[in-house]
């Protein structure tokens, strides 16, 4: 979801990495966030897309994750309720009008003040360069009324009382996650991107449900602006350990743990490089439709967008930059060997192109001023080479 490559940054430091005090980062859990995802359990049966998966989810999860069953327990009198049919609604026009998932809410959920709190910490905006300005203002006006909604439910509803009753188990997967985080990996982050954020949080989401196999879970990445115009970036993590016994709390798997962290923080380094750079991209987006590669990347991992295939390829370059500018190249071998067989074809010419801005950060700053370069790849590929690569990966 990689290479032995010099890095021109001073390394002299690197050996004893821990995290850099002026770089908050924390783990934690949030109940705006918490709170969505007990509406969406609420609102399985009253999806028009996805029904059969909302149920199924419900029906394995409830299972190993105590959080959802316990909810289930004392919350299923709330099936018919309006949150739930509100929350079906929303995830249904997003999908439908929109061609969104519910990752795009987690953002405005991390805008808006932790419930019981009505009001929000910075003006929110939705932003999808595939849309108008006309469809992103509709977007925006949706998601915003369903949020006030939502912090309504929770204080008619006493959420809270829930959370108090589940602290412990809580308190359990903050300390379950922080013990697999690698020390120091968000300054090796800034070191290889070339900039920095104001803080860097992994939530997570006992509440959210994503069937495990192979202790593979789901992250999604969150930032928000402050109104200083500090950023401040997320993960949100669903459990990917079955808990099966007292004690487990769903995250106690190093690689899963590691893997998660530095994806989704990567996100808030790259997308927005994608993004300025999409007029580059226009000869790949051919390519992109016409060899195997959409049908592979949206089996892979739902990734059906061009602009998105490239991002997710960059964040896993990041990945593994990160894990080698912590020389840890028992990692670093293993993310190559988990992205390539996972059809991020493109790894490899990547990594090739990466030593030239390792070896010239005094002319790129920052990975931003490098990012033109890295499309190349992209660009001058073939379907030919496409399809011929995604072979390799099957054998």
């Amino acid at each position: 979801m990689k290479k032995i490559l010099v890095v021109f940054l001073s390394l002299s430091s690197v050996c004893s990495f821990s995290q850099k005090k002026n770089t908050p980062f924390s783990v934690t859990y949030n109940k705006n966030i918490e709170t969505y995802f007990l509406a969406e359990i609420l609102s399985a049966e009253h999806r028009r897309n996805n029904k059969d998966f909302e149920l199924y989810k419900i029906k394995e999860c409830s299972v190993y994750q105590p959080v959802v069953k316990n909810a289930l327990q004392k919350y299923s009198r709330l099936k018919n309720s309006k949150i739930a049919v509100s929350t079906a609604e929303l995830n249904d026009v997003l999908m439908e009008k929109y061609g969104s998932g519910n990752d795009v809410l987690m953002k405005p959920l991390m805008y808006h003040k932790e419930f019981p709190a009505v009001d929000w910490l910075n003006d929110y905006h939705f932003e999808n360069n595939n849309l108008t300005r006309e469809q992103n203002k509709e977007v925006t006006d949706l998601i915003k009324n369903y949020i006030s909604d939502l912090s309504r439910f929770y204080i008619q509803e006493n959420i809270g009382q829930f959370f108090k009753e589940n602290e412990s188990f809580y308190n359990g997967g903050i300390e379950e996650y922080n013990k697999q985080i690698p020390a120091g990996f968000t300054a090796a982050m800034e070191r290889f991107y070339g900039e920095s954020f104001n803080a860097y949080t992994i939530i997570i989401s006992p509440m959210m449900m994503w069937p495990i196999e192979d202790n593979e879970g789901r992250g999604i990445a969150a930032e928000v602006v402050l109104k200083s115009g500090a950023k401040n970036i997320y993960e949100i993590a669903s459990p990917f350990v079955r808990v099966q016994k007292t004690a487990e709390f769903g995250y106690d798997n190093q690689f899963q743990a590691r893997f998660l962290s530095v994806h989704e923080f990567g996100h808030s380094f790259v997308n927005k490089e994608i993004y300025k750079n999409k007029e580059q991209l226009t000869r790949f987006k051919d390519l992109f439709e016409k060899s195997k590669l959409k049908e592979v990347m949206i089996k892979t991992g739902g990734y059906g967008d061009y602009q998105t295939c490239v991002a997710e390829h960059l964040v896993r370059l990041g990945e593994i930059e990160t894990a080698r500018i912590q020389k840890d190249e028992e990692r670093v071998k293993r993310l190559q060997e988990y992205h390539l067989k996972n059809n991020f074809i493109f790894i490899p010419l990547l990594e090739e192109k990466l030593k030239d801005y390792n070896s010239n950060r005094k002319k790129y700053k920052t990975f931003g001023d490098f990012v033109p370069r890295l499309l190349e790849a992209f660009e001058n590929s073939s379907v030919e080479f496409i399809n011929d690569e995604l072979k390799k990966v099957k054998k």
